[in-house]
């Protein structure tokens, strides 16, 4: 429940680090990734995101504002757009749709990032841009904003402040809070930043599938109406090498970074069965010549 304040269209937030809202691992940019190669587990990951075309037509329930909005940033943060054709009962509805790829940490079974320690974050200062932006993301459109942060501190669990002494982070459905207004132009520009490796990495993708560790792009959409389609980072890296993004002696050592992470995740005793055959598989996959 809000606070009396929170009226006019005024939203006031601070965070009280309760490390309640630190449930999971965060997703990040290829980049990132890198940075962060001596912390998180990561698998490079594929996601189709589907809009229609138009607005008018009927099919969505989201404003204008908001669509046009969504629209221009999942333009922004995608590898590659294109139309397709999607059945709506007997209407064929032109779409676009619009193929992310990014980074995605190994879920542990502690329900916790794994940068979390002691209820504290233990990389506050190098953390991602999706926690810089939290209560909101940089991925979601400002014109949503009001409605994700009332959804966000309304979370049972959450120990949000949104008292009278809390800053004001919104103002008239406008994000004001300088560091998330910040962290979402850093993730624009990080997006521009990683387009030459995401341009390497679909000349990768072959409409058949390949021995290079790459899913097929029919494969990604096959896939969609399940989840993420995810592999090996070290096939990134390997990419990333070839096409000259980063160096090769960057590449082996963000392997080797890996290969430790995985090697000491396995000596934790935080992990599930099933986590833990996928770790033992991921170890297997950077034995493979292809990831490195």
């Amino acid at each position: 429940m809000f606070h009396a304040s929170q009226t006019g269209r005024r939203r006031r937030f601070a965070c009280t680090q309760c490390g309640a809202c630190c449930n999971r691992s965060p997703e990040v940019g290829l980049s990132e990734a890198a940075v962060l190669s001596d912390l998180f587990v990561f698998r490079m990951m594929f996601r189709l995101y589907e809009l229609p075309r138009k607005w008018s037509d009927g099919t969505t329930a989201l404003s204008a504002e908001e669509f046009y909005e969504t629209k221009r940033l999942l333009a922004a943060f995608a590898a590659r757009k294109y139309v397709a054709k999607t059945k709506l009962g007997a209407k064929a509805v032109e779409t676009v749709r619009y193929l992310t790829i990014s980074a995605l940490p190994l879920e542990s079974a502690s329900g916790s990032c794994a940068a979390l320690h002691e209820g504290r974050c233990s990389i506050y200062d190098r953390r991602p841009l999706a926690c810089r932006t939290v209560p909101f993301h940089y991925s979601r459109p400002e014109a949503s904003a009001e409605r994700d942060l009332d959804a966000f501190v309304g979370t049972r669990g959450y120990g949000c402040d949104t008292s009278p002494h809390a800053p004001v982070v919104l103002e008239a459905g406008r994000i004001v809070d300088p560091q998330a207004r910040q962290a979402r132009s850093d993730a624009l520009d990080r997006a521009r930043h990683d387009g030459d490796w995401e341009e390497a990495i679909l000349r990768g993708l072959k409409s058949g599938g390949g021995d290079d560790g790459l899913p097929s792009l029919r494969e990604i959409e096959a896939n969609a109406p399940y989840g993420a389609t995810t592999v090996s980072m070290g096939v990134a890296w390997r990419i990333a090498a070839e096409a000259g993004v980063i160096a090769a002696a960057e590449c082996a050592r963000l392997i080797a970074s890996q290969k430790a992470v995985i090697e000491r995740e396995l000596a934790a005793t935080t992990w599930g069965s099933e986590a833990r055959e996928t770790l033992v598989g991921m170890r297997a996959e950077y034995l493979d010549p292809r990831a490195g």
